[in-house]
């Protein structure tokens, strides 16, 4: 019987311990790797990538990087994982200025697990609902690049 104890503590132990590796991994596999924001109308061409740590921003083809903080990226991601990455390319914008130069044609790109998720394209300033929280977020951190 004093076998039989520990036999069993020894195997749910292991059990539990495996359960828990396998959440884990199963976390860090979902992770946002790049998030894209390009932004593109007769002569003007920007593209933003945020990925862990850094900012590149690249208007009209002169390139600049940027530290961001571990806190700046996070909320940023929080705010992509909230988004059903399937449906990004079929979100609607809410307006068409776009079509006749009156804004920037924008489009975001969120890399997650070695796939790309492209959504629509929109008017600058005025995104998709879905997309608002993250576009207002990628727009603080790179609010000092677009006027330079």
């Amino acid at each position: 019987m004093k076998y039989f104890i520990i036999t069993a503590t020894i195997s749910l132990l292991t059990i539990l311990s495996c359960k828990s590796k396998a959440v884990f991994s199963e976390k860090s596999i979902s992770m946002i790797e790049k998030i894209s924001l390009s932004e593109r109308t007769r002569g003007t061409n920007r593209v933003f990538t945020l990925s862990n740590g850094k900012l590149e921003s690249s208007i009209n083809a002169i390139i600049n990087n940027k530290e961001i903080s571990q806190n700046d990226w996070s909320k940023t991601t929080d705010f992509a994982d909230k988004i059903k990455l399937e449906k990004i390319s079929k979100l609607e914008a809410p307006s068409t200025k776009r079509y006749s130069d009156a804004a920037l044609a924008s489009i975001i790109t969120i890399t997650k697990n070695n796939t790309e998720y492209q959504s629509s394209a929109f008017d600058s300033g005025n995104p998709p609902v879905e997309l608002k929280n993250l576009y207002d977020e990628i727009q603080k951190l790179i609010e000092t690049k677009k006027s330079k």
